[in-house]
């Protein structure tokens, strides 16, 4: 059998091909500027307790739930707290600084403060060290930035219905992070459905300076921030940018929770997707957009349509000390570029989105890549030494195809067969009733999010792996697709026996406890996590992040589910009023899996139903590709 691989290098290391951190760069200056002047102020009258602290709230200008506190310092230990007695709901935050230097300047951040939608909060900030000394002082916060209703506008910030708030022996204190797209804001709620952290996108009426991701961000291990977005296009276009090619998602920010600058990575492809700390190693791995061109009438898009280059079909590790590229594995060389993908995406002209890989991940026991391809319903395993194509599970149609008819590579040893979780006994694929069981319930579809599950003991035969399983038609015969209000989409957790070459589901949600009203036909994340790292706790991070829904027009039809793209990334419902208004709805929750019941849920919207755009309709107003459960201090 032949086996697909391709690992390859695109950087010598010296930046020719992408040209990596950049920090003599405009936003990087003017935060350095802004806070070396900070620093300097302090003197060494400047103790805690002294009533000469210096702070200063949001001194970036781009997190207005922060500040700053700095003090010429006398003790190793020093806790900071933030409530408010407005909202004597809200939990207090606090954080304990440990190993702080002696008898020189300090600068520690400040975070958490209440903010509301209407208006100005009161937070009281504390800050007390080992032996006594503490400064304090109120904060005037002022209103949450204005809804797309309040402002006539398509970016504003979300409006919230709290469904579910949580009990502090049920969820703890830890916040849920949200970023909310496009271009509106990354925001962290506490267990009462407080905003206590947040930072809006730029617009073009500000300085690009003032500018930050919100749509693809994650934390790093040293507490800050990493993220791209299509409107971050300012400061880098490569000068090689083929004419089907889109801007933008070539800076890669990275920010501290003040929203300080601390340095931005100019990258060649876009990093459109993935992000992922690499533990240990201090670099990044993602998915990599943008390989290659292709003439017109290449390729195997049935329709002929969007002909360019390839896209979202190259996973790539990047170094974050220089920004270069090590390492890139090209996916039209490991996995099979001849298998037409269902979804579909016309969203960007003239590309050819045939794999759409949207996250990758290390699986830390085998050393295998764990690679979701949304346009082919396949989750994939790659040896990252190699980069040799171990696993793929998926539906088994359509892999032995190739550009001449000739089969070129032997995919059935790659392909995995699934356990039905009833029977537990092998689907019999060659059972047309079986199979279209498998479609229905196991197989993943248009899927986002794949994440490493820990397994409690090591097995390097063994993958485990969780997945937000959008559920895009259920099956590869796009007439036959099921509907979006009668669809629903799964977070659900599956193993991979490397051994047994067999792929079972553990667990699931979403198909009967949220049915259709979660239905996401792009985005979202799933995240299995045990509380109190408890095996009898089990729980689930669910974020709805695509649901769609409708509401006036003729028909008057309120709530019918939706899809993004009609007749591209599902089938066209009858029910559907095509022309009708519509919104969309992010759908948050903390879910016991003992019970498989929520403790915490809100809902976001954008308040204000949209008429579709002209021609080919696609449905983006509010969505959310990003949410995590964790401290608001790192």
């Amino acid at each position: 059998m032949a086996t697909p691989s391709h690992i390859g290098y695109r950087d010598a290391g010296d930046g020719l091909y992408n040209p990596g951190l950049q920090t003599q760069i405009e936003p990087v200056l003017r935060d350095k500027q802004i806070y070396d002047a900070f620093v300097g102020s302090i003197t060494l009258s400047d103790t805690l307790g002294s009533l000469s602290e210096k702070y200063q709230q949001d001194i970036f200008s781009r997190s207005p739930l922060s500040a700053v506190l700095g003090f010429w310092n006398m003790s190793h230990t020093i806790t900071v707290s933030v409530s408010s007695p407005d909202v004597p709901s809200a939990p207090e935050i606090t954080h304990t600084y440990t190993n702080q230097p002696l008898d020189q300047k300090v600068v520690i951040s400040v975070l958490g403060f209440v903010a509301r939608a209407n208006r100005e909060t009161i937070n009281l900030v504390r800050v007390v060290d080992a032996d006594g000394r503490e400064f304090t002082t109120s904060v005037t916060v002022a209103p949450l930035p204005a809804t797309d209703a309040q402002a006539n506008m398509t970016n504003g910030f979300p409006e919230l219905q709290v469904n579910k708030t949580g009990e502090y022996a049920d969820v703890g204190d830890d916040l849920y992070f949200v970023v909310v797209s496009s271009r509106r804001a990354f925001i962290a709620y506490d267990r009462q459905a407080n905003v206590r952290w947040y930072i809006v996108a730029g617009n073009p009426q500000n300085d690009p300076a003032l500018w930050l991701p919100t749509y693809n961000n994650i934390r790093l291990s040293d507490g800050s921030f990493i993220g791209s977005d299509d409107h971050l296009q300012h400061y880098y276009t490569p000068t090689d940018l083929g004419p089907n090619e889109p801007n933008g998602q070539r800076e890669l920010w990275r920010f501290d929770a003040t929203g300080r600058v601390l340095g931005i990575y100019f990258t060649r492809d876009r990093a459109h997707h993935s992000l992922l700390e690499l533990p240990g190693e201090n670099a990044l791995l993602y998915a990599s957009d943008y390989l290659s061109t292709r003439q017109s009438g290449e390729g195997p898009n049935p329709d002929g349509a969007n002909q360019g280059p390839t896209s979202e079909d190259c996973i790539a590790i990047l170094d974050l000390a220089t920004g270069y590229e090590k390492v890139y594995y090209d996916l039209r060389s490991i996995l099979n570029f001849w298998r037409t993908p269902v979804p579909m995406d016309f969203s960007v002209p003239n590309t050819y989105d045939w794999a759409h890989l949207n996250q990758v991940v290390l699986d830390s026991d085998s050393n295998l890549l764990i690679a979701s391809c949304r346009h082919q319903g396949a989750i994939i395993g790659i040896d990252r030494e190699t980069g040799a194509l171990r696993f793929i599970s998926a539906n088994h149609d359509d892999w032995q195809v190739t550009e001449t008819g000739d089969i070129t590579t032997d995919w059935s040893d790659l392909l995995l067969t699934p356990v039905n979780p009833v029977t537990n006994q092998p689907y019999d694929l060659t059972d047309p009733a079986q199979k279209a069981e498998a479609d229905h319930v196991f197989w993943t579809w248009g899927q986002h999010n794949v994440q490493e599950v820990i397994k409690a003991q090591s097995n390097p035969s063994l993958v485990e792996f969780s997945v937000f399983n959008n559920g895009n038609y259920r099956t590869r015969t796009m007439s036959e697709g099921v509907v979006p209000s009668q669809n629903a989409s799964r977070c659900a957790h599956y193993q991979v026996d490397l051994k047994t070459r067999e792929v079972r589901k553990l667990v699931e949600y979403g198909e009967t406890e949220m049915g259709a009203t979660g239905y996401s036909s792009y985005v979202s994340t799933a995240t299995f996590f045990r509380h109190q790292n408890n095996d009898a706790f089990p729980r689930l991070l669910a974020n709805f992040g695509g649901s769609i829904f409708q509401s006036g027009g003729d028909e008057d039809i309120a709530g019918l589910p939706l899809t993004v793209e009609p007749g591209i990334s599902d089938r066209i419902d009858p029910a559907e009023n095509l022309a009708g208004y519509f919104q969309g709805r992010v759908i948050l929750q903390e879910v016991d899996m003992n019970t498989r019941m929520p403790l915490f849920e809100i809902r976001l919207t954008s308040g204000t139903f949209k008429a579709p755009p002209g021609g080919d309709i696609r449905r983006v107003d509010f969505y959310s590709f990003r949410a995590y459960k964790m401290p608001l201090y790192s």
